[in-house]
């Protein structure tokens, strides 16, 4: 059943992975730079949570519930740096910087989104 799942959520970051490179060149075609580099940092985030996922798999030796607890531990640890960033940008008036983390932050809610409906339905 774990593999199930583990397939699922690989696919996603995949695909997630692959629509913002393209959206990435897309928008490079365009002379959009700032926001080639917001779609970069999205991506970015995907591939951090993917890299995640397969830890996850690996430290819970195939206990569904470590594994699912260890990625949420980290959907939760991760972004709290990024929220901090966040204020602070915000504090200085700093809207590249905002925008930055906003990003960031909403591709993590997004991740756990998706995550929590994968899981679910595989049980």
């Amino acid at each position: 059943m774990n593999e199930q799942r583990v397939e699922k959520l690989n696919r996603y970051f995949d695909e997630q992975i692959s629509l913002c490179g393209q959206r990435s060149k897309e928008l490079s075609a365009d002379d959009r730079m700032d926001e080639v580099a917001f779609e970069k940092i999205k991506g970015n985030v995907f591939e951090i949570f993917c890299t995640i996922l397969s830890a996850a798999v690996k430290t819970s030796k195939g206990d569904n519930e470590a594994t699912k607890d260890f990625f949420i531990l980290k959907t939760e640890q991760i972004p709290s740096n990024w929220a901090a960033a966040y204020e602070k940008a915000k504090q200085h008036n700093d809207a590249v910087s905002m925008r930055i983390e906003q990003i960031k932050l909403e591709t993590v809610d997004e991740i756990k989104e998706t995550f929590t409906k994968i899981w679910e339905e595989e049980e």
